[in-house]
């Protein structure tokens, strides 16, 4: 299901925005390099904040968070 932007500001979306990209990513929209135009176009888009750090990671062949740190048991 697809969630709407209209009813979230558009400060609201770009917080969620670095906020997923942090989780999955561990980056921020700055290290991102977004401009604020590019991301304001997203939003008016009506393209939910998930499904956007979902495809920019898929674009860029990000991997998250997970698949590169997996911690391993110490050594007896």
């Amino acid at each position: 299901m697809k969630s709407s932007t209209k009813n979230k500001s558009y400060g609201d979306w770009r917080s969620a925005v670095d906020e997923r990209l942090q989780e999955i990513y561990c980056i921020t929209i700055e290290d991102a390099g977004f401009d604020e135009d590019y991301l304001i176009r997203h939003w008016q888009s009506d393209e939910a904040a998930l499904e956007f750090v979902a495809w920019y990671g898929n674009k860029y062949d990000l991997d998250p968070v997970t698949t590169i740190y997996l911690p391993r048991e110490q050594s007896r």
